[in-house]
């Protein structure tokens, strides 16, 4: 730690005003660099993309604007639209500002390099591809369950009972895609929501799939929709969430509950898995409505409680509507849970090969 600080100190010290030119550090000739966002006459890379591809744990707490990387014992500060940063207590400015765009934050690719070379003396040759430019491992994640019916269709279809069979199902299509998948349930069980995110990230998950099926008090609505974890934005997505969440009153008895991700402010922790998930999100979405010949009811935004803890890209899915008779009769069918699995592992498929063609930065 005292070598870095050292450093930073000396760099502090050499460069005009605190702030390295452009001529101290030379930009490496590594895939990371490539294709980068241009904001003005800058270029920028994502800063999740910068911690994956060097292996460095980012932490951004959005209602303090604080987003720290570390590596070992050397910790760097830094706030969205600053160019100030902190390297270990250590006030450094930078020469162009970390950008905040659409919910992502990026670094100016002349930092990035500097961080990399002269803050974490990271070696070029010892650097490897990220995790994020590949899809491997698909948690899916069938709603409700046990003590948590979910919704109940004119004719008793439960969702529980629903969306576990297509899950089952959606598992076997994938793995027949090569693709490592594993369910939070696999019976009829009740699972805590805030568990279910956790159980993906043991599993070192690359995408996180809940399913679900719908209801509304408006017994025409039908149609397949697809969420990711944003701002509702929609009373439709808002009244959803809300119904969706009520599976929290089945956790009171959860003496572990007083941990869960999912009591606390969605918004305290924001990840750059949103732009992922949203991409994610529209290619089941449009994909899977198309074949299946539903109503594409779209792509939304909402406050789902079992998506706060996900710590890779993760959607919400609403496989039909339980309270239409047309639907819940397809849904009562298994050749119509199979063919909605297949389209879906399909589509999952599509966006795996977009995202690892683009180098894991599908858009």
């Amino acid at each position: 730690m005292r070598k870095a600080v050292n450093l930073i100190i000396a760099a502090v010290f050499l460069l005009s005003g605190c702030t390295y030119q452009h001529e101290f550090v030379r930009i490496p000739d590594a895939s990371i660099y490539s294709q980068p966002a241009l904001f003005g006459n800058v270029q920028y890379i994502p800063l999740l993309r910068f911690s994956n591809y060097y292996n460095l744990n980012l932490d951004w707490d959005l209602v303090s604007q604080r987003i720290e990387l570390q590596k070992g014992e050397t910790r760097i500060v830094m706030r969205p639209n600053s160019s100030f940063i902190l390297v270990n207590g250590q006030a450094i400015t930078l020469k162009h500002p970390v950008e905040y765009r659409d919910g992502s934050a990026y670094i100016p690719v002349e930092s990035a390099a500097f961080i990399s070379e002269k803050v974490f003396e990271l070696p070029k040759e010892a650097i490897l591809p990220a995790k994020l430019h590949a899809i491997k491992t698909v948690v899916i994640d069938p709603g409700h369950g046990g003590k948590d019916p979910g919704a109940i269709g004119k004719y008793g279809t439960r969702e529980k009972d629903v969306v576990l069979d297509i899950s089952k199902r959606l598992k076997r299509h994938l793995e027949q895609k090569g693709l490592k998948v594993y369910l939070t349930r696999d019976k009829d069980i009740f699972i805590p929501l805030y568990k279910r995110a956790k159980i993906a990230e043991r599993k070192n998950a690359d995408l996180f799939i809940s399913v679900h099926a719908n209801a509304s008090r408006y017994r025409r609505a039908k149609g397949f929709e697809v969420y990711y974890l944003s701002e509702a934005t929609d009373d439709n997505a808002r009244a959803l969430a809300a119904a969706e969440n009520a599976s929290l009153k089945f956790e009171k008895d959860d003496m572990s509950r007083e941990k869960s991700p999912a009591t606390t402010v969605w918004d305290m922790k924001l990840t750059e898995n949103r732009r992922q998930s949203k991409a994610l999100a529209y290619s089941i979405c449009n994909i899977t409505s198309d074949a299946l010949r539903m109503r594409n009811r779209g792509v939304k935004g909402a406050r789902f409680a079992v998506l706060k803890g996900a710590i890779m890209p993760a959607v919400l899915i609403e496989v039909g509507f339980l309270t239409n008779r047309r639907e819940e009769s397809k849904l009562k069918q298994t050749y119509f849970r199979d063919k909605i699995a297949n389209a879906v592992s399909r589509s999952i498929a599509e966006y795996k090969s977009e995202y690892e063609r683009t180098n894991g930065f599908s858009r």
